[in-house]
């Protein structure tokens, strides 16, 4: 198959070194400095810009798969860190190729690379919401090799670390709605065997249609469901992240607020477990809820539901651990599930509230789960969306082990007062406060000097929060970095959405690198670890 656009490009706009407008750390920390930026040249409010980013260390390229061309940029990373040239672009349309197998093409989603293999395998849906999407691998300059199989919506596909297998969360959610006539697509894993080559690999479906007889498991171990769904349409994959054995594979299930872990040598779903609430009552665990123009950080009679998007592991002493980013999600397909945003009252100097529940509740700004159409939930208690932090649980029994509690706004409070809970979009004080504030949208961890850290992207104010995890019982926060222009609307860097670490044996700089896909701006960050 050949490729309709494959060309050797420049890009022909000025490329500029971002300034970070601040950057704070403690003492001795590990920090990270702007050393880089790429442009594609768009931006979007509504974001899917520059989306997931990944390093190829045998051509020191990353591939950044760009939601408004939905083409794959393949860029060299050496000419953005040259000041004095232009960027060297390769962009790569596989729209026009997926149409020789007669393919409705519909979106990239991610994208993933197997250095050991030469490979490159991207997760491609469909057109239609219910019918299956494709993996596709690559060569390193964008050739197709072979096209698999996919489940529904592919969201995320990644190698397991030995390289034997590539894995694709298909999220196969119900985006015409709920209704009886709707079909909700089931969600599963595929998982594509390498072992022989990839000429004879074979590709197949891991669902989740055992648990249609066991609900009451799922329920018991607090795993949310939508009232009268089938599990197995039910549980949609956001994530995979892979033990450094390549034994296991843990599967975020975002809106069930639930991780899966699947056995790779059986292809079998090994259980489902829910990471139950984070209590906002808790001092530690204080947050802004309201929308009152005004940082108010203080405890609440709410339960944060985690729901991690962006998840991944990492091995101490033998044991594996799973780090989450807890941004929360809604089942978006129905007017029902969340609370709508008033704005009858104001809540000036009200120090402590209620959340209203239902639009007959109290009339204040904050969203929150509606605990009549979700299962698994307390009718008396208050629920709000994501955590506001990263998490880091045992991967064997998804005990929750450290939480960075209100850490994420008690910094962003002190060190950018007067942007404060701002979305990624426009520059509003106390914004996002009534609707999850900062928003951790991904983590990656990297290893550096023997020490472990944890790089996570806040999607909505911006930045990389970085934390020493080498005792996982014990995280230390370190520095945060935000390479955003608040003086505009989209302005520098604006809203993390993938995030790539380089380690320092294959950076060009010598030093590792954080680059960080930032959707709304459109742009490419490049960190150097300090």
């Amino acid at each position: 198959m050949k490729l309709i656009k494959k060309s050797l490009a420049i890009l022909m706009m000025a490329q500029c070194l971002v300034t970070p407008i601040f950057a704070t750390t403690v003492d001795r920390g590990l920090t990270l400095e702007a050393i880089g930026n790429y442009a594609t040249g768009y931006q979007s409010e509504d974001g899917g810009i520059a989306e997931i980013i990944k390093f190829n260390p045998d051509n020191n390229k990353f591939y950044l798969i760009n939601g408004k061309t939905s083409t794959i940029e393949i860029v060299s990373l050496e000419s953005v860190l040259d000041q004095a040239k232009t960027a060297e672009k390769q962009e790569i349309n596989l729209e026009e190729a997926i149409k020789e197998v007669g393919f409705q093409y519909g979106d990239i989603t991610s994208i993933a690379i197997q250095a050991d293999r030469d490979l490159v395998a991207v997760a491609v849906q469909h057109k239609e919401y219910n019918k299956n999407g494709k993996v596709v691998v690559l060569d390193y300059e964008g050739k197709i090799l072979k096209i698999f199989e996919a489940g529904v919506q592919p969201d995320m596909v990644t190698f397991t670390p030995d390289g034997k297998y590539i894995l694709a969360a298909n999220e196969g959610e119900p985006r015409n709605g709920y209704g009886k006539d709707v079909e909700d697509p089931e969600g599963s894993i595929t998982i594509i065997d390498l072992s022989n080559g990839l000429e004879k690999a074979t590709s197949e479906a891991i669902t989740f249609r055992d648990y249609d007889t066991q609900r009451a498991l799922l329920l018991e171990n607090q795993v949310l469901l939508k009232e009268g769904a089938k599990p197995s349409e039910d549980l949609e994959p956001e994530y995979i992240t892979v033990s450094s054995d390549s034994k296991k594979a843990y599967v975020a299930l975002q809106e069930a607020n639930a991780i899966a872990t699947i056995d790779l040598a059986t292809r079998k779903v090994e259980s489902v477990k829910g990471l139950g609430f984070k209590d906002f009552s808790d001092p530690k665990n204080a947050l802004d809820m309201v929308k009152d123009g005004k940082i108010d950080i203080v405890t609440q009679n709410a339960l944060g539901v985690y729901m991690p998007d962006g998840i991944a592991a990492y091995e101490v002493d033998g044991k594996t651990y799973v780090v989450t980013a807890n941004e929360g999600d809604a089942r978006e397909y129905t007017t029902e599930e969340m609370d709508h945003i008033k704005e009858e009252n104001q809540y000036n100097n009200v120090k402590k509230i209620e959340v209203a529940v239902t639009d007959k509740g109290k009339a204040i700004k904050t969203e929150c789960l509606d605990n009549k159409v979700v299962e698994g939930l307390d009718a008396n208690q208050n629920y709000l969306f994501g955590a506001r932090s990263f998490s880091i649980w045992d991967a064997e029994t998804m005990t929750q082990v450290f939480d960075s509690g209100s850490d994420f706004e008690e910094i962003i409070a002190k060190v950018l007062p007067e942007y404060f809970n701002t979305t990624n979009k426009e520059v509003e004080l106390d914004n996002r406060s009534g609707k999850k504030g900062p928003e951790a949208e991904d983590v990656k961890v990297g290893e550096i000097d023997g020490r472990f850290y944890a790089f996570v992207g806040l999607e909505r104010i911006g930045g990389i929060m970085v934390y020493d995890i080498t005792n996982p019982y014990n995280a230390k926060y370190q520095s945060y970095i935000n390479t955003r222009d608040f003086t505009q609307p989209i302005g520098g860097d604006s809203a993390p959405e993938g995030i790539e670490f380089v380690p320092q044996n294959v950076s060009p700089t010598g030093k590792a690198l954080v680059l960080v896909a930032n959707e709304v701006s459109g742009t490419v960050s490049i960190l150097e670890v300090q």
